[in-house]
């Protein structure tokens, strides 16, 4: 089970909440979850994923950490970790302009919609 939200009412901040039964974990179930999450975060407008954990679960810190590069706060036995979600890339950064085939090597065209230099 998974979710993500805006709990803590911080401004961009979704908490994350994982759980995954003890015979299925260890096969990539809560990362998966973690990155829908995730996406779903990003889709709201978030910027940044914050969990609440115990210091000694390691299994979620090390998930945790492959989501990306998390700071961590200590709280006495527990850890606020939050992970900053990447910014998606726009449309017109997806795909680099192209030289213009025979003509000024440095002119760039653009595909349908991309650019000013475009039919």
């Amino acid at each position: 089970m998974g979710s993500a939200g805006p709990v803590s009412r911080q401004p961009g901040v979704f908490d994350l909440g994982l759980q995954v039964a003890d015979a299925h974990q260890r096969r990539g179930i809560g990362l998966a979850l973690a990155r829908h999450a995730a996406s779903h975060a990003l889709s709201r407008g978030a910027h940044t994923l914050s969990a609440y954990a115990e210091a000694s679960n390691l299994p979620m810190l090390g998930l945790l950490r492959r989501l990306g590069h998390p700071t961590e706060f200590r709280e006495a036995a527990h850890l606020d970790v939050r992970v900053p979600l990447p910014r998606p890339v726009s449309p017109a950064r997806r795909h680099p302009p192209r030289p213009r085939p025979g003509g000024d090597p440095s002119a760039v065209h653009h595909a349908a919609g991309e650019g000013p230099d475009q039919p």
